[in-house]
């Protein structure tokens, strides 16, 4: 989908990423004109903010309730006045990607991380097994000294290499299970920060990219 498609009746959000740290701002569409859409600025303090510094990239993601969303991997985001009022204009010479949006969708990761228990502030070396919008599931070893139950809640950090995120995770665990190396523990979200849709999309994206790499391959 282009930009130019979109409508007032879908909502979005732009994430910043300095490969550092990452932030997820929401605003309102005004208007869509040629391929250029207009919203109401992004503020911070009382103030529009700029996004000039070459140090950052910006992805949009745009959604009407119920439906899938669509994934812009890189916009730009401009001021521009009009009439006296300020307003952030968002373009893209990309298409916009359609998302798999059902709630149980869930992208393997694969990478170890560092948990804490919000019971006993105790620390654990974790495998990220696989991350969905509503909840994640993580790897501990067997012979971890660590107690943790079914409804502690678990803090979750690691860092993707590839995609060049740090993602925080909070959660309750809601189910276990044990296998001769791991124990698997299920967590449902408690506090979502915006970035684990923008690294599920990326997934998503990682993901058909290889497949058509593949598939050029095979001809």
């Amino acid at each position: 989908m282009e930009i130019r498609e979109l409508s007032t009746s879908y909502k979005m959000s732009i994430t910043i990423s300095n490969g550092q740290s990452n932030v997820t701002l929401h605003s309102d569409i005004v208007s869509i004109v040629a391929n250029k859409m207009y919203v109401e600025p992004f503020m911070h303090n009382g103030a529009v903010l700029s996004f000039n510094s070459e140090n950052v990239s910006i992805s949009m993601i745009a959604y009407e309730d119920e439906k899938a969303p669509f994934f812009w991997k890189t916009v730009t985001v401009e001021k521009e006045m009009i009439e006296d009022k300020v307003y952030h204009v968002i373009s893209s010479g990309l298409i916009g990607v359609r998302l798999n949006r059902r709630e149980n969708y869930r992208v393997y990761v694969g990478i170890e991380g560092k948990a804490r228990l919000a019971s006993s502030n105790e620390r654990i070396d974790v495998i990220v097994k696989d991350i969905s919008e509503t909840g994640f599931a993580v790897l501990v070893d067997v012979k971890t000294e660590a107690k943790i139950n079914t409804n502690d809640a678990l803090f979750v950090e690691f860092y993707d290499s590839v995609q060049e995120m740090h993602l925080s995770l909070m959660g309750r665990i809601v189910r276990g299970a044990v296998s001769e190396k791991y124990y698997l523990f299920g967590c449902r979200t408690l506090k979502d920060d915006g970035m684990s849709r923008k690294y599920i999309a990326n997934k998503q994206l990682e993901k058909r990219i290889n497949s058509m790499k593949k598939t050029t391959a095979k001809k």
